[in-house]
């Protein structure tokens, strides 16, 4: 594994055998369930009491609920009162030591697993919903026909348009059945946003904007370890030169056009600002560049290419590496060569 000095043996023996063991049972659930809806009234930090825990899960017998309090304490749950403790060092004897605990400390909340696993468990945020679209996007290309002709006659042919649907929690951005983008916004979001598609645009270019970022930022947007990317040619696909990211431990995270590299570069946030086009805020699915027409093939062992940005007058030349990287910019005046 990339950036590890243990063997794939001794990581997976640091595992628990099965993680969610500990979740099979309804009242385990609803005591996840309490201590998140706890949390949505009150800070990070603050805890439920025992009582007030066992009263709102409704479990009667004692014992029964602290057997099921047990199986999910240190991985789902954990106690609230760790380092309030003080200690009374006057009297020279340590059996008159007295102990005292903040008790306003004293209760039970959720730890980062436990929050993780009832944000996905809750249903409200994936409830189901009616299906948005397909709603007809502007396509951000200059000439957007095929250069080829019909069968028929000399007219061009228009290409399929790029459409947008939500669907399954789902939005998706396809050009025919080309999937070209999709992230998932939660319903409740979406609800929030009365559904509107506008709006629903706007949250799910922000959303893979930010996965984008990290990715490119070598950091699996889910578990957060390294990742490795790779340039790839893809002649069979709608965009024939995408890249690939791969983490070692949640597998393939898929890619993009490489084109999208440019988004969080300096250099090609500044030039496009200089000319009236915002990167950090435009619609990725509306960016000229993000398609095969900008890109030129500068070898293919290493595989480097080049991304072209270009407006009236100038262009900038982004040359990029076979890890996805870019390694070299210039801005050179249109008709240079």
């Amino acid at each position: 594994m990339t950036g590890s000095n243990t063997t794939p043996d001794e990581a997976t023996s640091e595992r628990p055998a099965d993680p969610f063991k500990p979740l099979g049972n309804e009242t385990r659930l609803e005591i996840l369930r309490v201590l998140y809806d706890h949390l949505q009234s009150a800070s990070r930090e603050a805890t439920l009491s025992y009582s007030t825990l066992r009263s709102e899960v409704g479990v009667a017998d004692k014992g029964n609920f602290n057997y099921h309090l047990r199986q999910l304490d240190g991985l789902f749950v954990e106690r609230g009162d760790k380092t309030e403790t003080t200690t009374d060092t006057h009297s020279s004897s340590n059996s008159d030591s007295r102990t005292s605990t903040d008790s306003s400390l004293d209760g039970y909340r959720l730890t980062f697993a436990g929050f993780e696993i009832a944000k996905v468990i809750d249903v409200d945020a994936w409830r189901s919903h009616e299906p948005c679209g397909p709603v007809v996007l502007e396509d951000p290309r200059e000439n957007p026909v095929e250069t080829s002709t019909n069968e028929t006659d000399d007219e061009p042919t228009a290409q399929d348009p790029l459409t947008a649907t939500y669907e399954d929690s789902v939005v998706e951005i396809r050009r025919g059945d080309d999937l070209l983008y999709a992230h998932a916004v939660r319903p409740t979001g979406a609800a929030a946003r009365g559904m509107a598609v506008d709006e629903l645009l706007d949250t799910a270019s922000t959303l893979w904007r930010h996965t984008v970022e990290q990715l490119l930022e070598n950091i699996c947007p889910y578990c957060h370890a390294p990742i490795e990317r790779t340039l790839e040619y893809t002649p069979d696909r709608r965009w024939e030169h995408t890249f690939s990211a791969n983490c070692d431990e949640c597998g393939s995270l898929g890619g993009s056009h490489v084109g999208i590299v440019a988004i969080t570069h300096p250099e090609a946030i500044a030039f496009c600002w200089d000319h009236g086009l915002d990167l950090t805020s435009t619609r990725v699915w509306s960016l000229p560049f993000v398609d095969d027409d900008a890109v030129t093939v500068l070898s293919d062992e290493p595989r480097r290419v080049r991304l072209d940005i270009e407006f009236e007058t100038v262009r900038l030349e982004l040359v990029v590496n076979d890890d996805v990287r870019i390694v070299d910019t210039e801005r050179v005046c249109r008709g240079e060569s």
